[in-house]
């Protein structure tokens, strides 16, 4: 077994991309494709065992050994590898782009490229083993069905079967044929007028005679139908049913394909590549986390390009390519899993991926810590931008407590995805946040503009009362209550009462009204998030609308995205 591994080189106008003619990358501002201009694919390929654990070498009776001879070459550590380079570049003797496949000597990472040493031509038959397949988004059963090149058409276009028994269904078919037309006036009006074609052309009068349905068995593909029905429903060809069902089919019957294929093939000599584009497309949520199960059992490697974080979520994080626009640029990144323990992998997969898996598709994270922020902080975001933050491609994620960022952090920082926390500052919560950006590699966060902190020794509740927004959080208590006097009435109820084990209310002393606001929106965060974010963004004083460390945060992702900031 082998894996193969790609590096995408085009001596460094891959990434500064803006359009692509002919597979051949223009840089912005260009008009025409310069010919000194080389595409270069470099793919590595190792061997495997049957777990997929990469290996020291091919084994001494290996298929792959044979095939490739003298284009296996060793790494430092003696390991066995294969790296095949692809060039296209334009040929001034035949006025064309052509391409070109060698073997590599070494291997280098992309900043080395350009030193490898070639070993030899490569061939077709070197590479038809390694045969890649694409699926695109637009699949669909009843468009492959009448594709003579689809995966369908190759898996029954030959049936199998003995040459006795084609000759005996065949037989069977052709007296089907005569007794529905002999029982049908219709076709035998049809016919006796068709058998008059005698009379212009040089034929044997009778001499035509209506199939109904096809007479010889290679033909029968051509009008085969594939029927699915629901629990409960009626059955209907798979080309009436929706078009998830329908792309769906087209996925197992390359699964049916490829399984069949390797049956036939000699175990180990053949290395089929899937690539996928968007199996989620047109099936609901369950449907897409069910799918990828149904994808793992397909033979061979297989590249899934998704959007759908459902999806993502089942796969594990290493595995990962991640792929981003920075402007005219394509950026592609992976986790570094070679500082991670196995449950530091397993905290991003399950804290993340299983209930926040979107923030891989983000222009730009914001992380926070609880309940109140998740409900207030995208009121303030759509106010200040006059936009859905969603529509900007920001993800405003609340962590689940001051301790828990540090999955988040390892997954964005490593992708490469702009992030920005927005913290609580009480001592606790500021020790935990600074552990967890030493873990990333940051030591002074106060270096950093992407990471900010409360006014200290406040959460988020104590943050906007100490901010002067008394009279707004009274008048909201208020309204939100359908009680005049809200605050007043509980700092007398609750006056004396255990607000903890610890601590005794005091409502009465110096503070007591600001002490109260607190307790009350601390007591109740889902409840008074989302009205008290409302009554400070419709405040009539622009300068009130956005709390100073809110607008802080806001004008640095407006300037490091360059976002138009409007409801200021």
């Amino acid at each position: 077994m082998i894996e193969c591994e790609n590096y995408f080189l085009t001596q460094r106008y891959a990434e500064e991309s803006a359009e692509v003619r002919r597979g051949i990358y223009l840089a912005p501002r260009e008009y025409k494709v310069p010919k000194e201009r080389v595409v270069t694919i470099d793919i590595l390929i190792r061997p495997v065992d049957a777990q997929g654990d990469i290996i020291d070498g091919f084994p001494a009776d290996s298929f792959w050994l044979a095939l490739w001879g003298n284009g296996i070459s060793q790494d430092e550590q003696d390991n066995d590898f294969v790296a095949i380079r692809t060039q296209t570049k334009w040929d001034e003797v035949r006025r064309e782009y052509v391409t070109e496949r060698r073997f590599l000597q070494d291997w280098h990472d992309p900043s080395k490229w350009e030193e490898s040493h070639i070993a030899g031509s490569v061939w077709f038959s070197h590479i038809e083993p390694l045969a890649l397949y694409l699926i695109d988004a637009k699949r669909d059963i009843q468009e492959e069905m009448y594709n003579k090149n689809s995966f369908w058409n190759r898996l029954v276009s030959d049936l199998g079967l003995t040459d006795d028994k084609v000759e005996e269904f065949e037989n069977r078919l052709g007296e089907l044929n005569q007794e529905i037309t002999n029982s049908s006036e219709v076709l035998q009006h049809v016919q006796t007028h068709l058998n008059e074609l005698y009379q212009t052309i040089s034929c044997e009068q009778d001499s035509v005679f209506i199939n109904p349905i096809p007479r010889h068995l290679r033909n029968l593909s051509k009008g085969a139908d594939i029927n699915f029905a629901t629990r409960g429903a009626q059955t209907f060809p798979l080309a009436r049913h929706g078009m998830g069902t329908r792309s769906l089919a087209v996925l197992l019957t390359f699964r049916a394909y490829m399984t069949w294929r390797k049956r036939d093939v000699q175990d180990g000599t053949v290395h089929p590549m899937l690539g996928l584009e968007e199996p989620e497309a047109h099936l609901h949520p369950q449907a897409q986390r069910a799918l990828f199960e149904q994808i793992k059992q397909i033979p061979g490697q297989r590249i899934v390009s998704t959007h759908s974080p459902y999806i993502a979520s089942q796969a594990q994080i290493s595995t990962f390519r991640h792929f981003r626009k920075n402007g005219a640029d394509t950026i592609v990144t992976q986790l570094d899993t070679s500082s991670l323990m196995e449950e530091d992998q397993r905290k991003i997969e399950r804290m993340v991926m299983n209930t926040r898996g979107d923030l891989l598709y983000a222009r730009a994270v914001i992380l926070f810590e609880g309940e109140t922020e998740e409900q207030a902080l995208p009121e303030f975001a759509e106010k200040y931008w006059e936009l859905q933050p969603n529509a900007l491609g920001i993800s405003l994620i609340g962590v689940g407590g001051y301790g828990k960022y540090l999955p988040f952090l390892r997954l964005v920082s490593n992708f490469g995805i702009p992030w920005y926390i927005l913290s609580d500052a009480e001592d606790l919560a500021i020790n935990r946040v600074e552990s967890a950006l030493q873990k990333i590699g940051i030591s002074d966060y106060s270096q950093h503009s992407n990471i900010l902190f409360l006014s200290p020794g406040d959460n988020f509740e104590s943050y906007l009362v100490h901010e002067g927004y008394g009279d707004v959080i009274q008048t909201m208590l208020d309204t939100c209550n359908e009680k005049t006097g809200y605050l007043r009435e509980y700092m007398k109820d609750k006056h004396g009462q255990n607000l903890t084990k610890k601590i005794i209310r005091d409502y009465k002393s110096e503070g007591g009204d600001i002490r109260a606001m607190i307790d009350i929106l601390s007591g109740d965060k889902t409840k008074y998030g989302l009205p008290l974010a409302q009554a400070i963004t419709n405040l009539t004083d622009k300068n009130r609308r956005f709390p100073c460390k809110i607008r802080q945060l806001f004008e640095q992702v407006s300037d490091d995205l360059d976002l138009t900031k409007r409801g200021i």
